[in-house]
């Protein structure tokens, strides 16, 4: 039987929204609330798809371009990624990208895939 998309709580715009979320607390709101609705979707687009299909088996940790605006931002706030991930345990800056440890990265994907298994 087919059923229409119900937009619920187990696809991959949601993993993409709850991935959002977790920068949003890492950059931190003055970082977040000077991004507009088209960096982030720049950075759903080229960092986030391409991070959820680099996570396999033994993988430890998720790499994540960060786009332009993005280091812009940060460096308008006075910080930097660095400063940025330094206090946020699992994230690392790393050649300009940001490192999170997979199981910050898999918790996004937690109530979608409980969700999916119900």
């Amino acid at each position: 039987e087919v059923h229409r998309a119900s937009r619920g709580a187990w696809g991959g715009s949601y993993v993409d929204q709850n991935i959002k979320k977790l920068v949003e607390r890492i950059l931190g709101d003055k970082v977040s609330r000077k991004l507009t609705d088209n960096d982030w979707l720049r950075f759903t687009r080229q960092s986030i798809e391409k991070a959820k299909q680099s996570i396999v088996n033994d993988t430890d940790q998720v790499f994540f371009d960060v786009p332009n605006e993005m280091h812009t931002a940060i460096s308008e706030c006075g910080s930097s990624l660095y400063e940025a991930a330094k206090p946020f345990s699992g994230a690392k800056a790393h050649c300009g990208r940001l490192s999170l440890d997979v199981k910050l990265v898999e918790d996004c994907f937690k109530e979608s895939l409980d969700n999916i298994s119900q």
